[in-house]
């Protein structure tokens, strides 16, 4: 299948429900906790991928690139998104993927190669140095930033805000990069008067140790003060990184409630704000909002 322009790509994009979980703990708490379903916009392009690359597709386009270079881990759901979505445009990809060719390739990169990316690897350092300094590249080559590191990328999470029709108290999601965590900032900020309560508080729940380095992300990409609070002590060792405890929960509430999870992104958040809930962080009667990031990359090993 192919398309012609990323508004083509539209088309191919569902809407995300938003489903109101219950349980025993939760009425006890009296709190109201509702799942934004961004992981069912697409099997492949899901939840804060698109989001994050809507605009800058469009951006691309509209400067006439047709090829995109851009940086990640060999697990990242970005580049997987990225990598089927060039496919369908036919633009060409580069990939910069830490770790060493001679690695057995992750499912991610075989899909990534299989949808034609071409594929460089740098070490751990290298990968370092190029968040700050990218890489030497034609002028007709468009870079992204890791994780689509942009103000572009902020409009997406923007307009799935624009999507929820209630106010809420309280808005969860994952961190790593900050950059969709900055988007739903500015989206309460901008949608304040509309669609959520003035005082709607933001928590990011860092899902590695670089708490301090989130908070600074979505305080230069936002540019403005907001309830925002960074949750740590749920990392779990560090990025992708995962316990018995961990992924015992995941396996309990897909049980509960069909919802799936990953123990890099999702499965952290959503611990967190049930032992958020448990620990009594949240009023009686506060309405939760949990936006579920999908990208499921991290669950399909070597």
């Amino acid at each position: 299948m192919r398309v012609k322009k990323v508004s083509h790509l539209f088309a191919l994009i569902n809407n995300a429900p938003i489903q109101n979980i219950s349980n025993q703990q939760l009425r006890a708490c009296n709190i109201q906790l509702d799942i934004k379903r961004d992981d069912l916009l697409h099997p492949i392009i899901s939840g804060n991928k698109w989001r994050k690359l809507k605009h800058v597709l469009l951006e691309i386009e509209s400067r006439g690139y047709c090829r995109v270079a851009t940086m990640g881990g060999q697990y990242s759901n970005f580049l997987h998104s990225l990598s089927y979505i060039c496919k369908l445009l036919n633009w060409e990809l580069e990939l910069y993927v830490r770790g060493h060719p001679e690695q057995q390739k992750t499912p991610m990169l075989h899909d990534a190669a299989k949808w034609g990316a071409n594929i460089t690897y740098v070490t751990r350092e290298g990968f370092r140095k190029l968040r700050h300094n990218p890489p030497e590249l034609s002028d007709d080559v468009f870079w992204i930033s890791e994780g689509g590191y942009d103000q572009l990328a902020l409009k997406g999470s923007v307009e799935s805000l624009m999507e929820v029709p209630r106010t809420y108290d309280y808005l969860v999601t994952a961190a790593a990069t900050g950059t969709s965590l900055a988007g739903y900032c500015r989206g309460v900020i901008q949608l304040g008067f509309q669609t959520f309560d003035s005082k709607t508080k933001v928590l990011g729940v860092a899902v590695l140790n670089n708490g301090n380095e989130i908070a600074a992300n979505v305080e230069q990409l936002i540019q403005a003060r907001t309830q925002i609070e960074i949750v740590r002590g749920y990392e779990f060792g560090g990025y992708a990184k995962k316990t018995d405890e961990l992924m015992s929960f995941i396996q309990q509430f897909e049980d509960s409630h069909a919802i799936p999870l990953d123990h890099v992104y999702n499965g952290k958040s959503f611990f967190a704000t049930l032992d958020l809930i448990e620990k009594g962080y949240f009023p009686s009667g506060s309405r939760v909002l949990l936006i579920h990031t999908g990208g499921l990359q991290g669950n399909r090993q070597v």
